[in-house]
């Protein structure tokens, strides 16, 4: 596919939600259910510093975003970059260079008098180059589904040009750029990988909910404005997408960056010369993180580096950040993924770390005590809130002392003793700040 928006750099838009509804089912029930495979051209805009991730076509996770690379496997004048880029295949550049050649209509009705003609180029010439090599990989295992496509694409890509600046590796090791994807699509070690794959797991969605922001962003000021959000859930990312709701006069003088735990950064939009208003509940998309892992904290930062664009103030209101991407390994099987182990200390051989009798998962996100309350509490301490009773004991140990206190408050009644004094040595209740109703606290009475 190479068509959507005109790449004159001043249009924000493309894919109606019809169109973004027939992708979906299209990956969803193409191919009996493994999904249809999308390739679509990033877009010749770059001359106009058009920006592909302003194309929601180009832009979509379920398409494969394509740039173009000269006879050389440099970036062609007119590809444009973003963080949505997969893969890079071959294309004309300027009329000078080696072209690329394609079939003609026979005869004098065709574009040539032969049967070929050299008229075929720019991201469009590239993008059916991609959709050659996955019907290559197609046809070496049926069995892909339309991510595992985007996996091995990812995995077996090359890097190309590599005196480009804009070259860095991931987390994990991939070599990506803005400008290439991670490179140039490798039709024979994609054909090879994809024979022996097996397929990737359900795909999972973690998603941060709408995050209020509310912060000016000044004119010609490269500090802008930044949101975080610690994202407590831990999976492997495949994309990101990032729904934006920013008032501006002249949008094409922001830049849109988000940072992840590892300090991986993901170019959403950079300034250009759109003159048009705000970013409307857009949604930019990333595969800069692929493979990362969303557990940590994650920053949205946008700012603006043009003098004058919109002499007022600009507004980052609200952003939402969505992971999609496969569940991590969780070796001890305590419902903490072992990446989110490593990162808190617990590691991922003992279910229990501090033995507390509470599993490493539930004290991280979320336990229930005997009446039915949820607790959070630290898994590498057995007594959180050093009382003198261990977490389990206070949410789970009724039969054996009659109380349940909250393991995150050393004094549930507030009564001026520990829960694990009044259990263990003063004999009184915890959850009463005066046991015999005697009108004086529990307090009072030992002291």
């Amino acid at each position: 596919n190479s068509w959507g928006p005109f790449d004159s750099g001043n249009i924000l838009g493309g894919a109606g939600p019809l169109a973004i509804a027939a992708l979906e089912a299209g990956v969803s029930d193409g191919r009996d259910g493994l999904g249809a495979i999308y390739t679509w051209a990033n877009g010749n805009g770059l001359d106009n510093k058009d920006q592909s991730n302003k194309d929601s076509f180009a832009n979509s996770r379920y398409t494969i975003s394509v740039g173009a690379v000269d006879w050389q496997g440099e970036q062609t004048w007119y590809s444009e970059t973003g963080s949505n880029i997969l893969v890079s295949a071959p294309s004309n550049n300027y009329y000078s260079d080696p072209a690329v050649f394609t079939t003609d209509v026979s005869g004098n009705e065709g574009n040539d008098s032969s049967d070929y003609t050299s008229n075929m180029g720019g991201t469009s010439a590239a993008t059916p180059m991609v959709a050659g090599v996955v019907a290559l990989m197609l046809e070496s295992n049926q069995n892909l589904t339309w991510r595992d496509v985007q996996h091995i694409l990812v995995k077996t890509s090359r890097k190309v040009d590599s005196d480009h600046p804009g070259w860095f590796q991931t987390k994990v090791g991939h070599w990506y750029n803005h400008a290439y994807g991670y490179g140039l699509v490798d039709a024979t070690a994609a054909v090879n990988m994809a024979k022996s794959w097996q397929a990737v797991g359900s795909e999972i969605v973690v998603n941060t909910g709408e995050l209020t922001v509310n912060k000016f962003i000044f004119d010609d000021r490269s500090s802008g404005a930044s949101s975080k959000v610690i994202v407590n859930q831990s999976i492997n990312i495949e994309s990101v997408e990032v729904l934006v709701d920013v008032s501006h006069k002249f949008r094409g003088d922001l830049n849109f960056f988000l940072t992840s735990p590892n300090g991986i950064v993901s170019e959403l939009v950079r300034e250009h010369s759109d003159p048009g208003h705000d970013y409307d509940d857009w949604i930019f998309s990333s595969v800069v993180h692929w493979d990362e892992n969303s557990f940590g904290e994650w920053t949205l930062k946008v700012n603006d580096t043009e003098a004058g664009g919109d002499t007022g103030t600009g507004e980052f209101r609200s952003w939402n950040l969505t992971f999609y991407g496969t569940a991590g390994a969780d070796d001890d099987e305590d419902g903490l993924p072992n990446y989110a182990e490593y990162v808190i200390g617990t590691g991922p051989a003992n279910p229990d770390f501090d033995a507390d009798g509470l599993l490493d998962g539930e004290e991280f996100y979320g336990w229930f005590d005997f009446f039915g309350s949820e607790h959070r509490t630290n898994p590498m301490v057995q007594d959180t809130d050093k009382d003198g009773l261990s977490d389990w004991v206070e949410g789970l140990g009724f039969n054996d002392t009659g109380y349940v206190t909250d393991p995150n408050d050393n004094d549930t009644d507030d009564d001026g003793l520990f829960d694990g004094e009044e259990i263990n040595e003063y004999f009184t209740n915890p959850n009463n700040q005066d046991t015999d109703n005697d009108t004086l606290l529990d307090f009072n009475e030992v002291f």
